[in-house]
């Protein structure tokens, strides 16, 4: 069910979105729908990100969150150099001293 919501716009913007609208060949209702969803959807993407930087939440569940695939926030958190793995270099070393007998 479809909500109806006002918003104060300055000029400048009301400019933009009209561009937007003749550029769409749409009415401003749709404009703004689309742009709103585009906004949401970059925040919730940015928002998952961080939440992975921080090893808040694993790369399935940020996917599921931000209504991707799994491949597409794995491939977003490689663009944004984000280890994901929380495997340390620490980790690596002492897997290894564990492999040859060492640890």
């Amino acid at each position: 069910m479809a909500t109806t919501i006002s918003v104060r716009l300055d000029k400048s913007l009301l400019k933009d979105i009209s561009l937007i609208e003749n550029s769409w060949q749409a009415d401003r209702s749709e404009a703004i729908r689309r742009l709103l969803a585009k906004a949401v959807s970059s925040w919730k993407i940015k928002n998952a990100l961080e939440k992975i930087r921080e090893h808040k939440i694993s790369m399935g569940k940020a996917a599921e969150e931000c209504g991707i695939s799994l491949w597409e926030i794995m491939d977003m958190a490689r663009e944004n150099k984000i280890d994901w793995t929380a495997y340390s270099e620490e980790d690596l070393e002492r897997d290894i001293m564990a492999l040859e007998g060492k640890a």
